[in-house]
């Protein structure tokens, strides 16, 4: 049963490093009562999330793993914004018993859905190794170990200046970052918070356009085109989704980052001596970078976060290539749009490899938005990277573009055949009787003017 204590272990450890933060806050470091309440709400979590997670007989006629990953949700957001809604105001010191509630709800929300959903996979483990007690020993030990180095982690966390580096709103929203990069247990989930909120924004904005388009009885027809569709259709896009969902993460550190760089320089001109001057802007400068680096942190976990979502949300296509080779007595390749492969109706990118001698010339073809058909090399003649970097040769698709897989830019699949900037190189084609013909001295012409252009250097 070692992977149950890898588990909890792991679980445990990452709600160590969060909670190790907020207890060598100043505040809560110095308030013996504060201290003892954000322990006691975190002991709570682990106790109650297990016992709930783990007794699955009881609780899943009650609650759903759909409601449960719901209220994760909600609790980490909730984490995440208080920075923001809060504190960012810098409203006066909140009185003891507040304060006390607020940091044992804290404390209950960093570990209670983690506790849960450990003790969920130890009951699981256990009863599909009909070792049901091992396995909940081994987890309670992969606990215990995992909070054991908070004592020695407090040690090296006292280093930290966090009288000058944090303020409780950038506290609260580095807390919630990490908290949406460890994830919680991806076993469950397979995933952070923002893919689910990003899909919800989607079907949130798509209805609200669907419910308003029928109000004003302009809703989409099969065969009618509609005032205003294409823009319907546009908002109620993933990309509109994503804007919401970025916006939703960095208002609260662009907003901190702007009141720490919006502070007015000290008022040196009063001082008498220059020394003074120069360790009052001196020491200014250092509190500017000490609260900045926190934010910033932050802010790039966030932006990695974004990036790695966005591109599960809407993952690059690429097709193995095809062989292909000249058809009898002929010296050209024939491609059909529709056969036992598939059809070109579908408007996905196709590839196909040509054996030439020793070296292989893959080629890319598509069905265009208008109908038309492109074909072109699978490499670009700007940027080309180095032979060892294969993964970022040619091109991908994404949506309605086509993805030069090197440098990430997309484009218009309606520019396909179109030379110029980061398109494909053209190849000369036909179109007979609804099959692509391709003479090979073409594509392998083709092919050779790219070579001589690597060789001069024409290219990144």
């Amino acid at each position: 049963m070692p992977d149950a204590f890898v588990i909890a272990f792991r679980e445990a450890a990452q709600c160590s490093a969060l909670l190790g933060l907020l207890l060598m806050f100043p505040p809560v470091r110095e308030n013996r009562f504060y201290f003892r309440t954000l322990l006691l709400g975190v002991f709570f979590a682990a106790v109650a999330g297990f016992a709930l997670g783990y007794t699955t007989h009881i609780t899943k006629d009650l609650v759903a793993l759909e409601t449960w990953t719901f209220w994760r949700y909600v609790a980490e957001a909730t984490i995440f914004y208080a920075g923001m809604v809060i504190f960012i105001a810098k409203p006066e010191p909140i009185s003891p018993p507040p304060a006390a509630a607020g940091l044992f709800l804290l404390g209950l929300t960093i570990f209670f859905f983690e506790a849960r959903a450990v003790g969920f996979l130890i009951q699981d483990m256990g009863a599909m190794k009909e070792q049901s007690a091992r396995a909940l020993v081994y987890g309670v030990a992969g606990l215990i170990a995992g909070f054991s180095p908070l004592a020695l982690l407090g040690r090296y966390l006292r280093n930290i200046p966090f009288d000058k580096t944090f303020t409780l709103a950038s506290l609260l929203t580095t807390i919630g970052a990490l908290q949406f990069g460890m994830g919680g247990v991806g076993e469950l989930e397979k995933e952070n918070i923002l893919a689910p909120l990003q899909r919800n924004l989607i079907d949130l904005v798509s209805s609200g356009i669907a419910s308003f388009q029928s109000l004003l009885l302009i809703s989409d027809h099969s065969f009618i085109g509609v005032p205003l569709a294409d823009l319907a259709r546009y908002i109620a896009s993933d990309r509109t989704a994503l804007a919401l969902t970025l916006a939703f993460i960095m208002i609260p550190p662009l907003i901190m980052l702007a009141g720490i760089f919006s502070r007015p320089d000290p008022a040196v001109h009063t001082l008498p001596a220059g020394a003074q001057k120069r360790s009052t802007v001196a020491f200014f400068r250092k509190e500017i970078i000490s609260q900045t680096a926190p934010v910033m942190t932050t802010f790039v976990v966030l932006v990695v976060l974004l990036h790695a979502v966005n591109i599960s949300l809407n993952p690059l296509y690429e097709p193995p290539p095809l062989p292909v080779r000249e058809t009898e007595n002929t010296d050209s390749l024939r491609i059909p749009l529709s056969d036992k492969a598939g059809s070109f109706e579908d408007r996905k990118i196709r590839k196909f490899v040509y054996y030439y001698g020793t070296k292989q010339i893959i080629f890319i073809a598509m069905l265009k938005p208008d109908g038309s058909v492109g074909v072109a090399l699978d490499e670009c003649e700007i940027c080309r990277p180095a032979d060892w970097n294969t993964d970022a040769k040619g091109y991908a698709q994404k949506g309605e573009h086509l993805i030069c897989k090197y440098c990430m830019t997309p484009i218009a699949a309606a520019t396909l055949n179109s030379p110029g900037g980061c398109n494909p190189v053209p190849v000369p084609f036909k179109m007979e009787d609804s099959t692509i013909t391709i003479k090979s001295e073409d594509l392998i012409g083709t092919f050779k003017k790219l070579q001589e252009l690597e060789k001069k250097g024409t290219h990144l």
